[in-house]
């Protein structure tokens, strides 16, 4: 996110970091921090933002991420806990929100919501609209073969 803001996205290998960070993706859909780790909802943001970022995020499963994250959710309570069957909080909640946001997940129509959600961005983690009101500018690489997700088209 720092080079990112700073413009400076030259200074890492992309594919090198793209790579080192899909493969945090574990059997349960989740995502580590380090190798060897169990899954956490957190890195849903930190991993998932930053492939968003490189353009790099079809390298894991957008779909088993999604599974992931909705079975941390607390059915009686609410929010998002670091694991499924673990006590919600509000940094696992928000990490995990913004994660369901950055697969679209939040905005795909046939998921059964009943209201819609502003899209996160995933430079800033602010919503989309709050990031172009204020003009925030940042750095972002275009998929290799792909197009740019429509909520980074701002940065380009």
């Amino acid at each position: 996110g720092a080079l990112s803001i700073a413009k400076h996205l030259h200074l890492v290998d992309s594919d090198l970091l793209g790579w080192w960070l899909a493969e945090r993706q574990v059997d349960s859909g989740g995502l580590n921090g380090r190798p060897e780790k169990q899954a956490d909802v957190c890195y849903s943001w930190w991993i998932l933002s930053a492939l968003s970022i490189l353009g790099r995020v079809a390298w894991i499963s957008q779909e088993k991420l999604m599974h992931f994250i909705l079975k941390c959710q607390d059915d009686e309570d609410g929010g998002i806990a670091d694991r499924p069957d673990d006590m919600a909080d509000v940094f696992h909640t928000f990490f995990g929100i913004s994660g369901l946001s950055l697969v679209g997940y939040l905005h795909a129509e046939g998921n059964g919501l009943t209201r819609s959600y502003r899209q996160i961005d995933p430079v800033y983690a602010l919503p989309t609209d709050v990031v172009q009101n204020l003009g925030l500018q940042a750095q972002v690489l275009v998929p290799k073969g792909g197009a740019l997700e429509e909520r980074l088209k701002m940065y380009t």
